[in-house]
């Protein structure tokens, strides 16, 4: 049998230890800050297939003063990163796999039709917070060298595989894997893209933070008081007009045809008063506003400013008392590779020679993709199981995914690192 015949079979033969490694991911709850559990299930696993690793947690003080560090009330000291490394013969390109294990909050767990820490596998579909964002793609990455293995394949270039935590809080993890000293020749995020398409870009992103002022007082003298609650709906629609003309007037070859939404912005937390018969002293909106490849993330929040700054016009209470921006949490930078790179190319014709058809190529949203991109000389990409309900109740995986996905894979690191004599 020739190397993808060895794949097809060596992969057929792992599908119960993959679905097995996936179902218990999921039943380990991994909310940012209790990551180690999972990584200490993916770090045996990594010792049993005979990898180097290395375990650390991103503690480094380099981390803080770097500039694509983004802050966490989260102390990261017992929350490992485990990166594996699967050594090469030498002389072949190297390749890196990334996943994070950690989730975003199952919200009323009540509303669940399935437990969101069960890992039920029903008609195809593994559900569970994380099946999709992303433990189906952690598996994926194990599985590729899994493969790999079985089917009694050796390559020239070194595989490395990484775990990491923090991703949804903003890519710390990723970030210490690359100030550690983990680049290459290519990277891969395993990230719920689909088998049929593939990610070469992000958006940057920025959280923020509105204050809008009011006059304090008790409920019967509302007539002679300002509610900063109504004020706050008037800033309201003023971003909400913003977001549709930023939609409107900025443009992107890798979003505009996939993307109803294609660059975000929108209010989706408000914070008012402190008595249901006082009227407040102020009132709060939290959202988030983002920028497309080629953006500065710097610049478009810059203007939003002076946007917001402008309202002084429509109303002359913003001119006494001008909204207060604050940006907190979460920074993302923008980022893309080029179409023609090596990478992508490789990407697409392993993605059409398994699925059966070219990849769409597009742009993805928030991810780590950009810290290897700009600060790790490393090409980076997105590709793997798609599901549903991301983030949301009833969060699923379709495990065929999880399948032509690691297929997908294997084949691709046997051409970019290169096959060694046998």
């Amino acid at each position: 049998m020739d190397a993808r015949e060895r794949i097809d079979q060596a992969l057929e033969d792992l599908r119960p230890e993959a679905l097995s490694l996936l179902q218990t991911l999921v039943r380990i709850p991994t909310l940012p800050g209790e990551e180690k559990g999972a990584q200490d299930v993916i770090a045996t696993k990594m010792s049993e297939m005979g990898l180097e690793l290395d375990i650390f947690d991103p503690v480094d003080p380099g981390l803080r003063s770097h500039p694509a560090y983004v802050p966490s009330d989260i102390p990261y000291a017992g929350r490992p990163n485990v990166v594996g490394t699967w050594k090469g013969s030498g002389g072949g390109k190297s390749l890196i796999f990334n996943g994070h294990v950690d989730v975003v909050p199952t919200g009323e767990e009540r509303k669940w039709t399935h437990a969101p820490w069960g890992g039920d596998y029903v008609d195809g579909r593994v559900y569970g917070r994380g099946a999709a964002d992303m433990k189906a793609g952690c598996v994926v990455n194990l599985m590729v060298v899994k493969v790999l293995q079985k089917a009694g394949l050796r390559l020239k270039g070194d595989i490395v595989l990484q775990s990491v935590v923090d991703e949804e809080s903003g890519g710390n993890g990723t970030l210490a894997c690359v100030l550690r000293g983990y680049t290459g020749d290519g990277m891969v995020f395993t990230e719920p893209s689909g088998d049929s398409a593939l990610g070469i870009a992000q958006r940057g992103a920025q959280f923020f933070r509105l204050k809008v002022a009011g006059i304090e007082g008790p409920i019967e003298h509302r007539h002679e008081l300002v509610n900063p609650i109504g004020k706050a709906l008037q800033v309201y629609q003023a971003v909400e007009a913003y977001s549709l003309w930023r939609e409107s007037t900025v443009s992107h070859p890798l979003y505009d045809p996939y993307y109803q939404t294609k660059v975000p912005l929108a209010i989706c937390k408000i914070l008012g008063g402190e008595w249901a018969s006082t009227i407040p002293s102020a009132c709060y909106l939290e959202g988030s506003i983002e920028a497309l490849p080629g953006e500065d993330i710097e610049t478009v929040k810059a203007d939003f400013k002076s946007y917001l700054a402008a309202l002084r016009l429509q109303d002359g209470w913003f001119e006494q008392h001008p909204i207060e921006v604050e940006w907190w949490g979460l920074r993302l930078e923008s980022a893309q590779i080029d179409i023609e790179h090596p990478l992508v190319q490789a990407m697409a014709r392993e993605i059409e020679r398994v699925i059966g058809h070219r990849p769409i190529i597009g742009g993805g949203g928030g991810c780590d993709l950009r810290l290897p991109v700009l600060y790790g000389n490393t090409p980076a990409v997105i590709y793997g199981p798609r599901g549903g309900m991301v983030h949301c109740v009833d969060e699923y995986v379709e495990f065929a995914q999880v399948l032509n996905c690691t297929k997908v894979l294997a084949n691709l690191a046997t051409n970019w690192c290169s096959l060694a004599d046998e």
